[in-house]
C-alpha cells in the first residue's frame, strides 16, 4: 500500500518542533537508494556530526543480519539509518541496538500499534511476527568505537496478503491494526523517543527495559554459534546486549548477536 512519497522539505518540517537530542536536526532524504547504512557510512566517513539521519522511500539493496535481503516496496515502510559517535567501548556497542530498538517500540505504541515484543538480539514483533529489523554497523579506530550506524527498516503500510509467502512470520502496523499510516508522523514519533533513549544509554533503566520487553527469555532456543550448534533455555541478557543461554547439561553459555544465528 503505497504513500505519499516523503521529501526533504516534508521531512525537516515534521521533524522542526523537536528541540532536545542530536537527533531530527540533520536529515538526508533519497528517493532511492541502495542501501541507507551505506549512505550513512559515507556520511560518518565525511565527519557528519552525530545524530544525521539518512532515509530513503525505497532501498534497491537493503539488507538484514547476517547477509539477508531487506525487501520492502517504495514508500510503504519507513527505510532509515542513525548515525551515533558515543564515547563507548566496542564491547558496549549493543546498548545504541536497545536505544534504537525501544524508541521504534515505544513510538509505534503511542500510535495505536501495541504491544511490542522484543526477538533477540534485535527483531520487534507486533503478534509474534516481525515488523522492525535493526542493523548495526561500527567503525573502530583502535580500541575505540568512532562511529556506528543502526540501520531500521519499520514496515509500516506493507500489505501482507493471505498467500504471500512472507505472511505466516512477518506483519506491518497497516497489517495489524487495519488502517494506514502517516509515515511522518510516525518519524516523528520515533525520533522523539530516540532522544529520549539515547540520553539515557548509561543508564541501567536501558537494559532492564530491554529485557522486560524480550519475548526470547524463558524460552527454549536453538542457536548455530561458531563451534556449531546450541540448544538450551535462554536465561538473561547482560549489560551489552548478549544473552546467556542454559543448555540442558547445565552449562551457561554467552552469545553475541555477530556470532550467532536463531534458528
Amino acid at each position: 500500500m503505497p504513500d505519499r512519497p516523503l521529501s526533504q522539505a516534508l521531512i525537516e518540517r515534521a521533524l522542526s518542533p523537536i528541540e532536545s537530542g542530536p537527533f531530527g536536526k540533520r536529515v538526508y532524504y533519497y528517493p532511492q537508494v541502495d542501501s541507507t547504512n551505506d549512505v550513512a557510512r559515507e556520511l560518518a566517513a565525511h565527519e557528519v556530526p552525530e545524530g544525521a539521519l539518512a532515509i530513503t522511500d525505497h532501498q534497491t539493496a537493503g539488507r538484514g543480519r547476517r547477509g539477508r535481503v531487506w525487501v520492502a516496496p517504495p514508500r510503504a515502510n519507513l527505510l532509515m539509518s542513525a548515525l551515533f559517535r558515543p564515547h563507548l567501548d566496542p564491547e558496549d556497542a549493543g546498548r545504541l541496538v536497545m536505544v534504537c530498538g525501544l524508541a521504534l517500540a515505544e513510538a509505534v505504541e503511542q500510535v495505536g500499534a501495541r504491544p511490542v515484543a522484543v526477538k533477540w538480539p534485535n527483531d520487534l514483533l507486533l503478534g509474534g511476527k516481525k515488523f522492525v529489523g535493526i542493523l548495526p554497523e561500527s567503525g573502530i579506530v583502535g580500541l575505540k568505537l568512532a562511529w556506528l550506524i543502526v540501520g531500521m527498516g519499520v514496515n509500516i503500510n506493507q500489505r501482507f496478503e493471505a498467500d504471500d509467502p512472507l505472511a505466516e512470520t512477518a506483519t506491518s502496523l497497516y497489517t495489524h491494526t487495519g488502517h494506514p499510516y502517516d509515515r511522518a508522523t510516525v518519524l516523528v514519533r520515533i525520533v522523539q523517543a530516540l532522544n529520549r533513549w539515547y540520553a539515557r544509554l548509561r543508564e541501567e533503566e536501558l537494559v532492564e527495559a530491554w529485557r522486560g520487553r524480550c519475548s526470547t527469555l524463558g524460552r527454549r532456543i536453538r542457536v548455530e554459534t561458531p563451534g556449531g550448534t546450541l540448544e538450551g533455555v535462554a536465561e538473561e541478557i547482560d549489560a551489552q546486549g548478549a544473552l546467556w543461554l542454559r543448555d540442558d547439561g547445565g552449562e551457561r553459555h554467552r552469545l553475541t548477536a555477530s556470532e550467532v544465528t536463531l534458528l
